[in-house]
């Protein structure tokens, strides 16, 4: 199972509405909206780690992400 923590960093005023549009890509098992230097954390997971990177891929894509950090979970 590969397993991503992806830290967000939304446009100012869009935070809910980049929330809403990432909690829609597959392979999003979690989403929450933070409060501090990042504004949403997604938690990503497959069984395949091709799915996750597409699911990457699908977020920094997002028109309202500014910037992302990627944590791989290793097991």
């Amino acid at each position: 199972m590969s397993l991503a923590y992806i830290l967000i960093n939304a446009e100012v005023g869009k935070e809910k509405r980049c929330y809403e549009e990432i909690k829609q890509v597959n392979s999003v098992k979690e989403i929450h909206i933070l409060y501090g230097f990042y504004d949403i954390v997604a938690i990503v997971e497959s069984s395949d780690i091709n799915k996750v990177n597409s699911a990457l891929k699908e977020i920094r894509l997002n028109e309202n992400v500014m910037t992302t950090e990627t944590m791989p979970v290793i097991e």
